[in-house]
């Protein structure tokens, strides 16, 4: 369902804007979908996103408010023609959808415990999400013992087509009662979420199923008499004389097809035998394979912990224990075939991500395509080449990059200074209750000085004040690298991602949610946050953000990105 925005007051006054995507963010910042001057929205104000068939304005704990028709809201669903107003007295917009291209396609759940959509769900163009987890579209199979998962399946739909694709779900998803990984939907599909789960009835009149041919169906009727006919129900003269060709063919024939029949039974007998071994055996591999890297995640942090108090000799020991754990983790990766079949983009995601020290056995289902959502945000943009070029003029990424290496970090972790402040040394934020931040680092007064940071007589002030050491590139990046090292060493315990978000959402908070989780490392990373929604959209942003940023900068050429590989840099 597109969505058009008519700008009433403020500085776009008379524009109207138009969206198709289901998720659009609004602030003052130059990433937003929409992007306001007036200094009464926030960075990041409020977003307009889908629920089931309904369209639900959030506010983003801006600092003035979202108004809804004259009422302050945090978070309520809309309708045509509802006024939008960001701050009192800030822009309004009104608020108009119309029905975008797939009109006509809906589901009707027929068992199972469905939230919201009891007479049935219209699907808009694009993406359905279903699963127990509560930030799906469509949240069904709550129950105990449900079989559902947390993002069990996924709907697209097209102009001129539906697919649906289950989401490695524990117990699968089954059309017509055949288990499905991708495929297409058409009219009077019936899908189950997991066997004995909750079954829906997929409704798109103009996409039926090809019916079959004249042949198909009168060979339907003639079997249908002949059964009839063998049961002693009536029968015309051709049918009994078909029906004593058959018995007769069967006595000749009944033996050899008995034998035949027993073949087939202990073939398919031993390929499912075969199939379950192969199974398990994949199921033992990837196991030993996510032991293994967890075991090298705590290696790395024990390198970087204990880089400067563990002997020389114990250090190479270390180091040499977590080659051998890669090497061993690159075999079972290997052996399983995970990158077999993967685009050349897929493969530098999942690879990135194990850089920043996530699994690249559990990336999430969606991650890749957010990352290309960021991919396409930056292309929108001159702020990644602009800041760039100012970073090159300086030499900072070598720079950079000698810090970080120093304390054995990811060197992703540059792109940190390229989200706080485009690598601009005099950046000064706005005034918050811990501060005013300033540099490259937007190091906050407190944590500027807890890492040799003197902050200048200016630091209550939001200007940029050159006798502030944060202001200077070479102690704030050496003050950086210090406190990544900190916080990829402790309860992050080596991923990169977690620290990332740590250095936005404040360590405090990512280390309390870490505190409530059991001491397992399948439990503790960030694709566990990111799966449950643990971080505000402004991490996810910020996280995403640097994380696709890397990834253009690492493989330019993959995305038709016309720029030098960051790695000739540094």
């Amino acid at each position: 369902m597109s969505i058009t925005l008519k700008h009433q007051s403020g500085s776009q006054k008379g524009r109207e804007s138009r969206f198709d995507q289901n998720l659009i963010r609004l602030g003052r910042k130059a990433d937003n979908h929409l992007v306001f001057s007036e200094s009464v929205v926030s960075s990041y104000h409020a977003e307009i996103g889908m629920k089931g068939e309904r369209h639900i304005l959030t506010d983003l704990e801006s600092t003035n408010g979202t108004f809804l028709n004259g009422r302050r809201i945090g978070k309520e669903p809309l309708k045509d023609g509802d006024r939008i107003e960001l701050g009192k007295d800030g822009p309004v917009l009104e608020f108009h959808t119309s029905s975008a291209r797939g009109a006509g396609a809906r589901i009707v759940p027929l068992s199972g415990e469905w939230e919201g959509v009891d007479g049935g769900l219209a699907l808009q163009a694009g993406k359905t999400s279903l699963g127990r987890g509560l930030k799906n579209t469509v949240v069904v199979g709550r129950s105990p013992g449900s079989p559902v998962s947390s993002e069990h399946a996924e709907i697209r739909l097209h102009s001129d087509r539906c697919e649906l694709e289950d989401l490695g779900s524990t117990n699968g998803t089954l059309v017509n009662g055949q288990a499905v990984r991708t495929t297409l939907l058409y009219d009077r599909d019936q899908v189950q979420l997991g066997a004995g789960g909750p079954t829906f009835e997929f409704r798109w009149p103009d996409h039926a199923r090809t019916s079959r041919s004249h042949h198909a169906k009168e060979s339907d009727r003639m079997l249908r008499k002949l059964e009839h006919a063998a049961k002693g129900g009536p029968a015309g003269e051709r049918t009994m004389m078909l029906l004593q060709v058959a018995n007769k063919y069967y006595k000749r024939r009944r033996w050899p097809l008995l034998v035949l029949a027993g073949v087939v039974i202990l073939a398919a007998a031993v390929v499912s035998i075969q199939l379950y071994r192969k199974d398990r055996q994949l199921k033992a591999q990837k196991l030993l394979a996510e032991s293994v890297f967890y075991q090298m995640r705590a290696v790395e942090a024990q390198l970087v912990q204990q880089r400067d108090s563990m002997s020389a000799d114990d250090f190479r020991n270390l180091r040499d224990r977590r080659m051998k754990l890669e090497q061993d983790y690159d075999r079972y990766l290997q052996s399983l075939g995970l990158y077999t079949g993967r685009s050349p983009v897929e493969q530098a995601t999942m690879q990135l991500a194990r850089r920043l020290g996530e699994t690249d056995l559990e990336v999430p289902p969606g991650f890749q395509t957010t990352v290309l959502d960021y991919v396409e945000r930056w292309r929108r943009t001159p702020r990644l080449r602009v800041a760039l070029d100012r970073a090159r003029q300086r030499m900072l990424p070598r720079r950079i990059r000698l810090a970080l290496d120093q304390y054995g970090l990811p060197r992703e972790f540059l792109f940190l200074a390229l989200q706080e402040s485009e690598f601009d040394t005099t950046r000064v934020g706005p005034p918050t209750v811990f501060g005013i931040a300033k540099g490259m680092w937007q190091f906050i007064p407190q944590t500027g000085a807890e890492y040799g940071l003197t902050p200048g007589p200016l630091k209550d002030v939001a200007q940029y004040d050159p006798s502030d050491q944060r202001h200077d590139e070479n102690r704030a990046t050496q003050a950086a690298a210090r406190y990544l090292a900190f916080l990829y060493s402790t309860k992050a315990a080596a991923s990169g991602l977690l620290v990332i978000a740590s250095y936005n959402y404040g360590q405090t908070r990512i280390i309390e949610k870490l505190n409530q989780l059991p001491n397992d490392p399948r439990q503790r990373n960030f694709w566990n946050f990111y799966r449950n929604g643990w971080i505000p959209p402004e991490t996810r942003d910020y996280v995403m953000y640097i994380f696709s940023a890397a990834l253009i900068c690492h493989k330019p050429d993959l995305f038709n990105i016309p720029m030098a590989s960051i790695d000739t840099l540094w």
